[in-house]
């Protein structure tokens, strides 16, 4: 009887971790195609708010092509955007707690184990230097060699074959790291691969 319970709490111990990889694998492709190998990299530990990915996305497709904007801030070419499945992403991933009203969630941070493959450091995003913010601890950070710096939301599924995030990269003297873009990525193959990366049309 012992024998049997421990077998079935390792397989939800198993599935917990296969569960956990799947979900965030999409990031570490991400990272994968940005980050060269043995390169040490700066996280944000505070999640961006899925509800701004939503948003961005939402305003975003209601663009439609025109010489004046940038191909990168919008959704075409293919268009991947359909209004009925974005309802649906938006039901079940948007933020509803009243007391999470802001760009970076508090409470929910990345771990190490979320990218087991890659040398990261990780810093909360209130004590991350800004630009405009000119401290001792930017001093010091001045002072080291130069990281790139990401920031993420979680994943959210779309149309069971696409996974939709948003993303920051800036460096530790560029120092800006509010999100400005998500990026949509696909299966191939059995692996992930990037379908396009939509900014807000601000910068490109």
């Amino acid at each position: 009887m012992k024998k049997n319970f421990f077998l079935i709490g390792l397989l939800c111990v198993v599935c917990s971790c296969s569960s956990t990889k799947s979900k965030f694998s999409p990031i570490n492709a991400y990272l994968t195609e940005k980050v060269k190998t043995n390169d040490s990299i700066i996280i944000i530990a505070n999640k961006i708010n899925n509800n701004y990915t939503l948003d961005l996305w939402k305003k975003r497709a209601s663009i439609s092509e025109n010489p004046n904007i940038k191909e990168s801030s919008i959704d075409e070419n293919p268009r991947v955007f359909e209004e009925k499945f974005w309802i649906e992403m938006n039901s079940k991933y948007r933020n509803h707690d009243k007391n999470i009203d802001s760009l970076w969630l508090k409470q929910t941070l990345w771990q190490q184990k979320d990218f087991k493959s890659f040398k990261v450091k990780f810093m909360p995003e209130n004590t991350f230097p800004k630009p405009y913010l000119y401290n001792e601890y930017n001093k010091a950070m001045d002072k080291k060699n130069e990281m790139t710096v990401f920031s993420f939301s979680e994943p959210m599924m779309y149309k069971k074959e696409y996974v939709v995030f948003a993303k920051a990269i800036t460096t530790t003297k560029q120092k800006y790291i509010e999100p400005r873009s998500f990026v949509i990525m696909k299966i191939e193959n059995g692996k992930w691969k990037i379908v396009k990366e939509i900014n807000d049309g601000y910068y490109d």
